[in-house]
């Protein structure tokens, strides 16, 4: 009998603690029922892809569901985002795009002067140990402000005057005969090469934003040669970073991603904690800012929570991002950055380097 008791306490006690485990589980998510909105409505919004591994996890769409909202994504180039959002618009709820030109652009197409700035990321360069040895005596590779980081104007100079990696010093023996260039997405539909044009331009415009039609023209035949050197280019900047991850420093030893995808800590697509991926800014650089524009009460909702849910500011440093208002240890801040230029002028720069023989 007394075998009997012992073991009915300890299954009781297993019990006790399986059940607070899970209120506690349930406390921490704000997804307790007992709270939990009645309704569930469905908002659909169109996102930046960068952001779908995040606003698919199963602990964001539930802290969503239990404030009475079903979110359903679809995600695209934020360029094309524009276009399809100006043929038709009126089955979305938000936009979600990865930078405030973007948005700006959305806002002044759907007359909409609403935003919510949720979060950012920096754009950096992903490259290796090595490589960024090789770039230090290179000069490419420079320490600012106490953080080393690539040289755009550096890696401009060795574009134009045809360097190959196999030409770098202590580099003779690389397989890569390919010129020193940082690789990047396609500018007709990703972000992120969109950003990069914005280093650039900035960078051969005396750091500044390029403002007029005249400064593009002066800029666009380095734009050219710097988008038309690479050849072939991803059409996303998920296919970039896993061309980086898979591909090695011989096919890709330098890439222009956003920070938020290196410090990314959940989704399938990590950095391997090797000590041989490297993550430098490039000088300058440019924060990208997630910047969404809600089209309805719904997607005003959606706003709202990600601008001020701590467990979804929580979730989102989880993915890379640079939560607004909040410090990270792990994040520190570029040495030297520039604004992007105003979506007019990212239209034209686009539209004349789309002429760019390849």
């Amino acid at each position: 009998m007394k075998g009997f008791v012992r073991v009915l306490a300890v299954a009781v006690s297993v019990a006790l603690i399986l059940v607070v485990g899970w209120k506690l589980g349930q406390g921490r998510t704000g997804t307790d029922a007992a709270t939990c909105a009645a309704k569930v409505t469905e908002v659909r919004g169109i996102v930046g892809s960068e952001k779908e591994p995040f606003l698919r996890d199963s602990r964001v769409t539930e802290i969503f569901k239990c404030a009475g909202l079903r979110l359903r994504i679809d995600p695209t180039g934020s360029r094309e985002m524009v276009d399809l959002l100006a043929g038709d618009s009126v089955k979305y709820d938000f936009a979600f795009p990865s930078s405030t030109p973007a948005a700006e652009k959305i806002k002044s197409v759907l007359n909409v002067k609403e935003s919510y700035k949720p979060f950012s990321s920096v754009m950096g360069v992903a490259t290796f140990k090595d490589t960024a040895e090789v770039l230090r005596r290179a000069g490419v590779v420079q320490t600012v402000g106490g953080q080393d980081v690539i040289s755009v104007s550096k890696l401009i100079d060795l574009d134009r005057a045809g360097t190959s990696w196999k030409k770098l010093p202590g580099n003779e023996s690389s397989a890569n005969g390919n010129v020193v260039l940082m690789r990047t997405t396609d500018p007709a539909d990703s972000n992120s090469a969109i950003m990069f044009l914005s280093i650039v331009s900035a960078v051969l415009n005396g750091d500044k934003p390029v403002a007029s039609a005249a400064s593009v023209t002066k800029v666009l035949p380095d734009m050219c040669r710097l988008m038309a050197d690479q050849g072939l280019k991803p059409d996303t900047s998920g296919v970039l970073f896993e061309e980086y991850l898979t591909g090695g420093p011989t096919r890709t030893p330098i890439a222009l991603v956003y920070e938020s995808q290196f410090l990314d800590k959940v989704s399938t697509q990590r950095v391997p904690p090797d000590g041989q991926h490297v993550l430098l800014f490039p000088s300058p650089t440019v924060y990208a800012w997630h910047e969404l524009v809600p089209l309805s009460d719904g997607g005003r909702k959606v706003g709202e929570m990600l601008r001020d849910d701590d467990t979804l500011k929580d979730l989102a440093a989880e993915y890379g991002f640079r939560p607004q208002g909040r410090t990270l240890a792990d994040r520190p801040n570029p040495p030297v950055v520039v604004e992007p230029p105003a979506y007019k002028i990212l239209e034209t720069m686009l539209d004349r380097a789309a002429g760019c023989a390849e």
